[in-house]
Parts: structure tokens; sequence; C-alpha cells
């Protein structure tokens, strides 16, 4: 092998021939499918039913870029794309692709795939078999190339570089043949100088032809890869200078001549009018205008007289200048602006078309021209960039304006009426009819190249009542009328609940009252009637006895001890029901403050009880409502008599406390006593009502009972009731007695 002929060259070459031996991604067990030619494999291809399986080919390496992961193959009759996408970052692959290169011939297992526009192959395994001759370039048959049936074919192609790109890692060279334009791709580091060198020269290419596709995969123009350095030969050089190139009218660009040469430079001169932030330029001279696509230039400005030497572009169907040096020869003053209307451009071109003629003065595309305008709509793609959308009689056309300087136009107001200057663009398209081929171009549509803010003045301001606004004012007002009905809806409804609220309040806190005023005559009524029948009859049982006893003694008889026992127990009962009369009967609310009527209530409640009972009232005022102070002492009343009669307690305590900021009061009654488990105490059912009769007393006033007890450990009964501030006006005061004294 070649590749092994020196010695110096034979242990490296060995184990890289030994490496190139492994499979990539299958078993070496695995039976291969039979080899076939590369041109089987492609009309195969069209119907994936018959070929779901793996396919192997031999061919050899035609184009091998060290920074891709795809590579040619070609036999005798056709070439094939070869990809290693799915093993682009595994071992071994990545080293032995990058020695991979032109020459080696190779046997590839993979399956197909459909690629980007021509089938390919997804490599599973290869095999190095060794080196070969390359096959010999077809000569470029243009028909084929741009018609996609030469892809993966190496051909040699001539033809004049009219453009250098700089694509990254690679250089893009724009090729013209026999008028035909291709890109020529070439790796940067297959190249050890600039391609500059080429512009303009007519170059001898051979590689390896690839596709633009679009993303459906369509076939749209050929490439050509570039994988040598020697693939691509000067024929003939380029002039000396840029500017040796013949000199051209601007009015005679692409038209007839009988000896010219459209893919060589050419060289023309006219007057700036337009500079687009370097990207591109508009020169005229009367009323001819080209634009001008500069490799690179010097700072212009409007009015100067520019040389431009450059190759013919006619990918707008109307020609202008690309990949253009240009140089200033002079200054002078910019062309007037033509006054023409949009219209009148529209109809100039058309006539030209039916007619057969040459549009006259000129079709203005390229050409200062300027015309009043009402300006319809704003737009704005990005920062700086942006588009006037404007109305002139019966056309719509965009004024385009690119740069920071133009903030000021984002201030004006649809509606205004206009006069706009700028560099006219006509974009033009064949006829619809035969969009498959060449025609006569129609106007599709016109745009306007602003060049400053100064080529838009203001020549009336819209009415500041405009359709949008008078909408928007409408539309306002009636989200308030909307907004203020649907807010009195809630205000009354709102009303409504709190009132009805505050009467419910108002009647629980009434009823309260009434029953209070009810309770307080029954206990006074009972009072009377104890006092006036039973106690009375009592007292006179005891004088009965008494005289009984003195009788006895009167007659020398002793009196019997049952009749001392009798008038103990009656002496006792008496005493008892005395109480129970004044409990009734003087319930200490009227005429004195609360804390004197707990004062009174705990003393009487304790007397002949060995209870300590301690009472202690802080922030409550002089003049609580008679129906909340006398609710709360019965519920004391009630607490401390269990207290004292049920508890076993050696200390009571009373405590009530007064909120300022709530104007609630707090009741609490704590003993040490046993103590019970809640739950387990006796209610109404087995005929005792005292807490149940407390908790509902409270809650008659809006407030709330809590009771928490453990046996042990004592009883803590506390109530919270609130005050208001027509408590006063519904406390019932009329026909209570002021208590009943003996």
């Amino acid at each position: 092998m070649k590749r092994i002929a020196t010695f110096d060259g034979f242990m490296p070459a060995l184990l890289w021939l030994a490496a190139w031996t492994v499979a990539i991604g299958q078993d070496d067990r695995t039976a291969s499918p039979p080899a076939l030619p590369i041109s089987q494999i492609l009309m195969a291809a069209s119907d994936e039913r018959e070929h779901n399986g793996p396919v192997r080919f031999r061919g050899v390496v035609t184009l091998a870029v060290p920074d891709r992961f795809d590579f040619a193959l070609e036999d005798e009759a056709a070439g094939i794309w070869v990809t290693a996408l799915q093993l682009s970052d595994v071992e071994p692959w990545r080293s032995l692709r990058q020695a991979l290169r032109p020459g080696d011939e190779v046997e590839v297992t993979g399956v197909l795939d459909s690629g980007g526009y021509a089938p390919r192959v997804l490599m599973q395994q290869m095999r190095l078999i060794g080196d070969s001759p390359l096959p010999d370039p077809q000569p470029a048959d243009l028909a084929r190339l741009f018609s996609g049936l030469d892809n993966c074919r190496r051909v040699e192609l001539t033809g004049v570089v009219q453009g250098v790109r700089d694509r990254g890692r690679e250089w893009g060279l724009v090729v013209s043949s026999s008028t035909r334009r291709m890109l020529v791709r070439v790796s940067k580091g297959t190249l050890a100088t600039a391609p500059e060198q080429f512009e303009d020269a007519t170059v001898r290419f051979t590689g390896v032809v690839g596709a633009v596709r679009n993303s459906r995969g369509e076939f749209l123009a050929p490439t050509l890869w570039i994988g040598r350095a020697e693939d691509m030969v000067i024929v003939t050089q380029p002039p000396v200078a840029a500017f040796a190139a013949p000199l051209v009218p601007l009015d005679r660009i692409a038209r007839y001549r009988f000896d010219s040469k459209p893919e060589r430079r050419l060289q023309t001169e006219g007057i700036v009018t337009s500079v687009m932030d370097g990207r591109s330029l508009y020169i005229q001279q009367g009323l001819f205008g080209v634009r001008v696509q500069p490799l690179s230039c010097p700072p212009l400005k409007p009015g100067d007289r520019v040389q431009v030497a450059g190759f013919l572009d006619m990918s707008r169907q109307i020609a202008g200048i690309s990949d253009a040096i240009v140089d200033v020869v002079g200054h002078g003053a910019v062309p007037v602006a033509e006054r023409i209307s949009p219209q009148e451009i529209i109809h100039v071109n058309t006539e030209a078309r039916r007619l057969g003629v040459i549009a006259q003065p000129s079709n203005y595309d390229g050409c200062l021209v300027t015309f009043p305008a009402r300006l319809v709509e704003k737009k704005t793609a990005v920062p700086g960039v942006g588009q006037l959308v404007l109305s002139s009689g019966e056309t719509t056309l965009s004024a385009v304006y690119d740069g920071a300087a133009f903030e000021p136009l984002r201030r004006l107001e649809p509606g205004s009426e206009l006069m706009v200057t700028g560099v006219m663009q006509v974009e033009m398209v064949g006829d619809e009819g035969l969009s498959s081929v060449a025609s006569d171009p129609i106007v599709k549509q016109l745009s306007l190249m602003l060049r400053s803010p100064a080529d838009v003045q203001v020549l009336r301001t819209p009415s500041w009542w405009t359709a949008g606004r008078l909408a928007a004012a409408v539309s306002g007002l009636a989200a308030v009328l909307v907004g203020s009905l649907l807010w009195v809806g809630l205000l009354r409804r709102q009303v409504a609940a709190t009132t009805e609220r505050l009467a419910s309040e108002m009647r629980r806190r009434r009823d309260a009252v009434l029953e209070f005023d009810a309770t307080l005559r029954e206990r006074n009524r009972l009072a009377a009637n104890l006092h006036d029948t039973l106690l009375q009859t009592l007292t006179g049982i005891d004088f009965q006895l008494g005289a009984c006893r003195a009788g006895g003694q009167h007659n020398g008889e002793e009196p019997s001890t049952h009749l001392d026992v009798a008038q103990k127990m009656v002496a006792h009962a008496a005493e008892e029901l005395r109480g129970s009369v004044w409990a009734l009967r003087t319930m200490p609310v009227v005429g004195r403050s609360f804390r004197e009527s707990l004062e009174t209530i705990a003393t009487q409640t304790g007397h002949g009880h060995p209870e300590q009972i301690a009472v202690r009232v802080a922030g409550i005022a002089n003049d609580v409502p008679q129906f909340v102070a006398g609710n709360l002492l019965l519920v004391a009343q009630e607490a401390l008599h269990n207290a004292v009669h049920h508890a076993d307690a050696l200390q009571i305590e009373v405590v009530a406390t007064g909120n300022a900021a709530t104007g609630a009061i707090e009741l609490t009654i704590r003993d040490d006593g046993r103590g019970f488990t809640l739950g387990s105490q006796q209610g109404p059912d087995q005929g005792h009502f005292g807490l149940s009769g407390m908790r509902e007393r409270i809650e008659r006033l809006g407030g709330t009972l809590s009771i928490d007890s453990q046996p042990g450990s004592g009883t803590t009964v506390r109530a919270v009731v609130p005050t208001t501030d027509y408590d006063r006006q519904i406390d019932v005061r009329g026909g209570r007695a002021a208590g009943y004294q003996e």
C-alpha cells in the first residue's frame, strides 16, 4: 500500500489500518448484506419497503472535510453521501474520521436515509480496503447541474468568482458560469491564503456536487464542495485594478451590448442619494438609480460622486451591483427629488410592459422621489427599525427607516397628512400566469427608503378626536357607568345585609332585656308571695311553738325534746327562706354600680360557708346597662352557688374586666375545688338547668360562655359579653321595683 511505503510511516500506518478494520456499532459476526453498486442503491431508495434493511457498497472517498461528520463516496457510475451523525461523539469514530482523506477506498455497511435532498447512508460499519485513484471529474453540464441530477458526483466547473463570503468555518465563493450563479464552498483549512485572490478571476474548480434545498427536501440550486487546494486553478487572472473594468453608464447597465461580458466586473459612476448603514447605498444619474452592495467603502454622504466597480446582480429582477468597490471622486448637489405619485410610477411601469418599450422617463427604481401621503399605521420590528404605512391616492406603500436617528418618527400620529421624500424601491415579480418561466415582470409593490427624519414633513396633524380615541372614550364611559351601577347594587346589598344584621342583633338584645325584666318581676312576685304566705306561716308556727313551751312551764310541765327540735328546725327553715326571699327580691342592680352588686352577691352567697370569695373589678364603667349587668350577675350567682355547694373549694375568685377598645365585658369565676370531667355533669334531662341557663343568657346577649374543668384542678367559668351604643336605648327601666327591703 502507498501509505506504508516508507519505514518511518510503517508502524503508524499499520496501526491505522488495523483500526479501520474495526466495525463501528456492529458485531463482525453479524451476517453482512451483499455488496451493491451505488447506482442500484440510489434507484432502490425510492421504494423504502424494498430496502428497509442494511446495505453494503464500496467506493472511493471524493470529499472528506475534517470538521464535518459526513463524507462522499463514488464508484464507476454514481456517488452517495455517507454520514456518521449518530456516531460523531463515539470513539474510535472521531479519530478514524480525522484520518479519512480523498483517495481512500472503503467498504461501508449502513441503512438508507432520505437525507436533505438525495438519499444518504447512515453508517454502521466501515472497512478500509486501500488507496485508489480519484474518479475523473465530469465536465459540468449546467442543465444537469441545476436540475439536481449530478448530486454527489465529482465534476469540473469553470466560472468567474464574483464575490467571497465568510461563513464561519468555510469560505463561500459566488461563482458565475454562463450567467448561472452558484455557491462554491471551501473549508478554511483547505486554503493557505485568503480567497480574495480569486475575485474577478476565471477559476477551474474540481469538487463534489451538493444541494441547496428547502425544509421539505426539495431541490433549489446546486452547490460545489472543494476538498483540496489543488482543486482550485486560476485560468484567467483578474484585472490588475478593479477600476480597470469597462466603464458602463448608469442607464446602460444590463442593457444590450454586442460585446457584453456580464460575468465580469463592470464599472460605473453616479451621485450618492442614500447610504443604508453601510450595508447598501443608492447612486443616481439623471432619473436612473441603482442599488449598490459594497464589499467596503469610505465614509459616504448624499451628494458624493463615486466610482463603483462590481458585479451585476439581477436577483431583484432590476439591475443592481454586488460585491462592489466604491471610490469617492468628488462632491456635488444631491439630485432634486422628482415629484411623482406612487400611482403614476405603477402606471408608467404597467404601460411600458404593455407596449414592450422602456419606461419613460424612468421606471423610478432607485430614484429620489417626493409625494404627499397620509399616515395609516406605524410598525416596529426591533428598536430603531420600523416602517410607516402610507396611503397615497389608491396606493398603499411602506416608508422604511433604520437607525436611532429616526426616533422622532415614532411620535407621528396616524391620520397625519405628510410630504415624504426618499429613494423609491420597485419590487417586481414575473407574470403570475407564467411564474414557472421567465416572463415580463410586473410591479408587485412599492416601498420608500427614508434617509433621515427630515424626509417626513407634517402638513396637517389629525384631529385629536380620532375614531380610536372616540371609541376608547365611549368604552370608558360605558365601563364607568356599568361599574357605578354594579357598585350601587353591591352597596345596596351591603347596606341591606348590615341593616338586617343590626336589626337582628337589636331584636336579640331587646328580647334579652324583656326576658330579664320579666324574670325580675316574676322573682319579685314570688318573693312577695313567699313573704306573705310561707314566711309568715312559718313565723306563726314558731310563735305557737313558743307559746306551747311557755304554757307547759306555767303548768309545771317540762317541754318535750321534740318540741325543742321542731322549734330549731322551724327557726333554721325561716332563716333559709329569708335568704332565698332576699335573693329573689333584692337583685342588687338598681341604684348600685356593677362592682357593688357583684360584691353583694359574693357576700350573700358565701355567708355561712367556709369558702373565701375574692372579688376584683377593673376597667368597667359605672353605667353598665341594667339588662347586661343583671344577666352577668345571675351568671355569677349561679356559678358561685355551684362552687359553694358542689366544689368543696377553699378559694373562689371572681374577676370582671372591661375592654375599652371593643367595649366587651369579661366575667371569670375560678375555684380550686375538686372539679369534674367535662361532659359528665348533669343537665336538663336530669333536672339541672344551671349550666344551660347560664349559656343561654350569655348567647342571647351575643356573647360566649366557656367552662374549663378537670378532676382535682378546680373549675373556671368565663363569660364574654359585648356592649353596643344602643344598649341604653333599649334598656327597660320602667316598672322595676327599687329593691325589696324587709
